[in-house]
């Protein structure tokens, strides 16, 4: 779900990015083509504002000075028909104005000049609409709402609307004659006081046309509200496309997972059903190539584990077989060697060293023999135990009593044995246990210096009983530590030792055959402990 919902998001931002960097196109160009443009009143105000600043400095000069150059600013051509002459044209950067006439009024509302050939004593027919204008100027209003007239029998609908002042106390005039709009605005003096007011006639306002601005303007707006729509539509139909893509996609990594699931739980023969041609299907094909490799691959070890298992399991069985059959024959050997050995008849000397040597090495051989007998028969499941109540201090005591004397007559090692008081009997089998304790005694003895102390001791922790034997010995290398209790393994310095490394071995198999752990802990040149747990009755 989290793919198909990155794929339909990242589709969906998209188009949403496009469509609105579109729009915010439009928009800005609808904006640079509104906003600057200037309304025709406002353009009649700035022009009456360029006349009062033209003529400002000319109020003390003279009327016939002030009347000329009225004139020029208004129209230099002599004017005709009925009421006014050809108006002149102004354009300040928006649509033209149709100048009448210019006037200049005084403080006290009388006529100074104007740019008509009688001069100050001009007096039109709407002379009294200068009045509220002349006051307004000469207050000091400059806002252009205040300062235009429409009038209303000369200013056509569309001129109105084109001033933008439609809702100004200096609206429409009804029932006038004449010009279409007067505009006024304030001569300023040094200090910024009113000290005349210029009115300006104007024949028409430009408006009702449908210019290229407005145009421009029409065919943005009308392109923001397509793209408003197209975006909607653009945005249903690209969720429903980019879904139905994406949960294809999905669904068919899902079913992938689903299989690798499969395999990982054991299920060698599941299979991806993808037949697509695209970077997925390719994926699914080698998945199920993976798969069949893998299948095959398994089959084949576990084919060779089998055979090996067998072989296995063949060789302990040879070596128990083998071992059993052999015990007895060396146990028949060792008897009459004894007995040729203890005769009441005398022997020569070198046929009683030589019965000596053949005595210890049948010794030998028949332990090796007893030891790999009780190997095999662990491995393979028939090693006889009889786990029963044990007290495993009178185990340790009796067995450190028999091996005591040999050890100090024959490696001068002191063995010592140490029990604690009122220990809970162990769930063992008392002769496997002796024989473990045995074989950790040689161990220790064979490898303490003359001289040197072995510790068996007995005690408890944590419920169960703990056996150690300790001695003094040169220790074990690190490196041997690890393969101590394999098989026929000789550590360093063990080369013409005796013993074919089963003792530890051995052990390690009595021990957990009872249900018991056995660990040895050692330090190189520091001796080395041997630590056997059993669990108590």
């Amino acid at each position: 779900m989290r793919l198909r919902r990155q794929l339909t998001l990242s589709h969906l931002a998209a188009v949403a990015v496009t469509l609105v960097s579109m729009i915010a196109a439009i928009v800005l160009l609808v904006t640079l083509v509104i906003f600057p443009h200037v309304s025709p009143g406002d353009q009649a105000v700035a022009y009456a504002r360029t006349v009062a600043a033209s003529v400002g400095s000319m109020l003390g000069d003279g009327s016939q000075q002030l009347d000329g150059a009225l004139r020029v600013l208004a129209d230099q051509t002599p004017r005709s028909g009925p009421p006014f002459g050809p108006p002149a044209r102004f354009s300040g950067g928006g649509p033209s104005l149709n100048v009448a006439y210019i006037a200049v009024v005084g403080p006290g509302g009388e006529e100074l000049a104007s740019s008509d050939p009688s001069g100050a004593a001009f007096a039109p027919p709407e002379r009294a609409e200068w009045a509220p204008l002349a006051s307004r100027a000469l207050a000091g209003e400059t806002r252009p709402s205040e300062l235009l007239a429409l009038r209303g029998s000369s200013a056509s609908p569309a001129q109105a609307a084109a001033s933008g002042n439609s809702g100004s106390p200096t609206g429409p005039v009804s029932g006038a004659q004449g010009p279409a709009a007067l505009a006024a605005y304030p001569v300023l003096d040094s200090s910024g006081q009113a000290e005349a007011a210029v009115i300006v006639g104007l024949t028409s306002l430009p408006g009702g046309g449908f210019g290229f601005s407005q145009a421009l303007a029409f065919f943005g707006a009308a392109s923001v509200v397509v793209l408003l729509a197209a975006s909607l539509f653009a945005l249903g139909s690209s969720s429903l496309v980019a879904y139905l893509l994406s949960r294809r996609v999905v669904r068919r990594l899902e079913r992938l997972g689903e299989t690798a699931e499969a395999l990982a739980g054991g299920n060698l023969e599941a299979r991806v059903q993808d037949g697509g041609e695209d970077e997925v299907g390719q994926l699914a094909r080698r998945f199920n190539q993976m798969s069949a490799d893998l299948q095959r691959l398994l089959t084949q070890l576990r084919e060779e584990r089998d055979r090996v298992t067998g072989l296995l399991k063949a060789r302990r069985e040879l070596v128990a077989s083998v071992s059993h059959e052999l015990r007895t024959p060396v146990a028949t050997v060792r008897g009459y060697v004894e007995s040729a050995l203890r005769g009441q008849a005398e022997l020569p000397n070198e046929l009683r060293a030589d019965l000596e040597t053949v005595e210890a090495e049948v010794g030998r051989l028949q332990r090796l023999i007893d030891d790999l007998f009780t190997l095999s028969r662990a491995e393979v499941g028939r090693l006889e135990l009889r786990l029963e109540p044990t007290d495993v201090g009178e185990v340790v005591r009796s067995t450190v009593d028999t091996m005591a004397p040999l050890a100090w007559e024959q490696w001068r090692v002191q063995v010592v044995a140490e029990a604690a008081d009122g220990l809970r009997p162990a769930q063992a089998d008392s002769e496997r246990l002796r024989q473990v304790l045995s074989n950790l005694l040689s161990n220790a003895i064979r490898h303490t210096p003359p001289g040197g102390l072995v510790a068996a001791t007995a005690g408890s922790e944590n419920g169960h009983l703990r056996l150690d034997v300790r001695d003094t010995g040169a220790g074990i290398a690190a490196e041997d530590m690890p393969h101590i209790f394999e098989r026929f393994y000789r550590g360093r310095g063990e080369a013409g030792a005796e013993g074919a490394g089963l003792g530890l071995a051995v052990a390690k198999e009595l021990v957990e055959a009872m249900g018991g752990s056995i660990e040895a802990a050692s330090a190189d040149g520091e001796g080395s402990c041997f630590t056997v747990r059993l669990g108590s009755v």
